[in-house]
């Protein structure tokens, strides 16, 4: 009998947890040869071998992803990145996952939120989708982190976009509500992945969003842009370069308030 969607990924997301519970431990106990431009995804399909590079910023050492993280360990020792193509989103979101893993996966001080909402803000999963070309709509998300915000645990949803586009043909705000309501269908599932990645338990009942972006060459941030994360509650934060093509480090700092995780609307 042919599962539904939802029963696929459910059953999707629960591997993910004990994979995720694997890399954990990969972490805590790295090969001798580990490299800081090494990083291991996890998707529904298994681990990926990925660059933090930023001449290869996430680009695989495979052309698929694997259920053995020994595969995977000996994946990065042969170093050989498979054909990619090294986006401007790529290169900002691959320099916050090394921040990350520098920092004990936690992204507050390199995302410029030196202020009381988040007393820490942990790095958890990237690249979250949840269907697939068979069981649309696919769905992608950059980052999936995790908020402490008063000895409360919610989750936060990140998005990075290097041309500035809030509306239009890929209209961020519904596409990022799209995929924080498609999220709360699988609680559950996510509560146990994002507890496996972090080692807290995770409460749904409020959520965060975050947009990342360059600065614009006049180095302001719209009113109209503005005034629409502020409706939506979303914190909205700006490089301080303007491009995100050839940077070798990052620096990031909010435009608006800093919003802390708001109640979840259907």
């Amino acid at each position: 009998m042919r599962q539904n969607r939802e029963d696929i990924i459910r059953n999707r997301l629960i591997n993910m947890a004990n994979w995720a519970n694997q890399r954990s431990e990969f972490f805590a106990n790295p090969i001798n040869e580990w490299n800081d431009n090494w990083y291991v995804r996890i998707g529904g399909n298994g681990f990926t071998a990925v660059s933090l590079d930023l001449n290869t910023p996430l680009i695989g050492f495979s052309s698929a992803p694997v259920k053995n993280i020994e595969t995977v360990k000996m994946q990065f020792l042969k170093k050989q990145n498979v054909l990619g193509r090294p986006t401007p989103e790529k290169r900002a979101q691959a320099w916050i996952i090394k921040q990350a893993l520098n920092n004990k996966l936690n992204i507050k001080t390199c995302l410029g939120l030196n202020n009381n909402v988040y007393d820490e803000l942990l790095f958890a999963l990237d690249e979250l989708s949840f269907g697939d070309i068979n069981n649309p709509p696919i769905g992608r998300l950059d980052i999936l982190a995790v908020g402490i915000y008063h000895e409360k645990v919610y989750p936060v949803f990140i998005e990075l976009k290097s041309g500035r586009q809030l509306t239009g043909k890929n209209d961020l705000i519904p596409e990022l509500q799209k995929y924080i309501s498609e999220s709360i269908i699988f609680e559950s599932e996510l509560k146990q992945l994002l507890c496996a990645c972090v080692g807290r338990d995770v409460d749904f009942s409020n959520i965060g969003k975050i947009i990342i972006w360059p600065k614009s060459i006049s180095g302001k941030a719209s009113n109209k842009v503005k005034e629409i994360c502020n409706e939506n509650r979303i914190t909205l934060i700006e490089s301080d370069e303007d491009s995100w093509n050839n940077n070798e480090d990052f620096s990031f700092h909010p435009v608006n308030e800093v919003y802390a995780p708001v109640p979840y609307k259907k």
